[in-house]
């Protein structure tokens, strides 16, 4: 059962992919949760939801290829470049013109390229554990090669297409308590196995074959945001290297906040803290927006 349902929901289609979107309350202005990848649902914010709605209209996206929205099955349909559009497209099917955009990992590094890309439509940006290259990643995620095969399954070598096809939901399980230090988070991976098996594993790979973003230049998309930008980061991410948020946060002219302790799903282990960072985030966005 949801603490809160949707006040409209639906689908916008694009070349024959429907993506299932909700929106709730209707408060100002309108804030947007960008899903961090395909291996999680919209429900991924359910902390952040029915707090957000008393104040915002809040708007959530099933990614393609999971929840409720269509999984296709070349890796062109999963670019970056279809992710962001279908965004602008919930966007214009819901007839919000503006909005303050929330990310995580994925989710925020394509918030803050929206932002760079039309900077009209965009009050703010919140971007939480960015995923935009702008340091080396974690050497563990590195370490082996994706497509080889390995000898041993242990820890980051699950991170293998090899083993994937074995076993995704053992690769679900070691994933998410990596991205869960925190003591005492045990339903949070649950909860985030159970998202990460409404996907498959021809998704997922799908996405890792996708055209690669050599056209972005991700210092130079940060540089070219001009709205506020809030960055949060958790100290011990073992997704996205904590220096990546740094450098966001140092090229948009953002503010910073890191949690000391703090995963790579902060919004899912302290949402109190999250939410009130993004309340008062949204609050300063838009009054910005108004007077300027």
């Amino acid at each position: 059962m949801r603490a809160l349902a949707p006040s409209t929901n639906g689908y916008v289609e694009r070349d024959g992919v429907r993506v299932y979107y909700e929106s709730y309350g209707d408060g100002d202005p309108t804030v947007f949760l960008l899903m961090p990848d395909l291996i999680v649902q919209s429900q991924a914010w359910k902390a952040q939801v029915p707090f957000l709605a008393r104040h915002y209209r809040v708007v959530v996206i099933d990614p393609r290829g999971n929840g409720k929205s269509d999984s296709p099955g070349s890796p062109e349909l999963f670019s970056t470049r279809q992710f962001i559009d279908d965004a602008w497209a919930v966007l214009d099917r819901i007839e919000v013109e503006q909005a303050v955009l929330v990310g995580l990992c994925t989710g925020a590094g394509h918030a803050v390229m929206m932002a760079a890309e039309v900077p009209s439509r965009v009050l703010g940006v919140c971007a939480i554990n960015p995923g935009l290259a702008l340091s080396p990643p974690h050497p563990f995620k590195v370490a082996h090669d994706f497509d080889a095969v390995l000898d041993s399954d242990d820890g980051w070598n699950k991170l293998n297409r090899h083993y994937w096809r074995r076993d995704w939901p053992g690769f679900a399980r070691f994933f998410f308590g990596e991205m869960f230090p925190e003591p005492h988070s045990s339903k949070q991976l649950e909860d985030c196995v159970t998202w990460a098996c409404g996907t498959t594993v021809d998704a997922m790979l799908a996405e890792s074959d996708a055209p690669a973003s050599t056209q972005y230049d991700a210092a130079d998309i940060c540089r070219q945001v001009t709205c506020p930008v809030l960055v949060i980061t958790g100290s011990e991410d073992h997704c996205q290297s904590p220096e990546r948020g740094r450098k966001v946060a140092e090229l948009t002219g953002g503010d910073l906040v890191v949690i000391e302790g703090a995963g790579h799903l902060p919004q899912a282990r302290d949402p109190v803290k999250v939410n009130l960072l993004l309340r008062d985030f949204v609050r300063r966005a838009g009054t910005t927006s108004r007077t300027t």
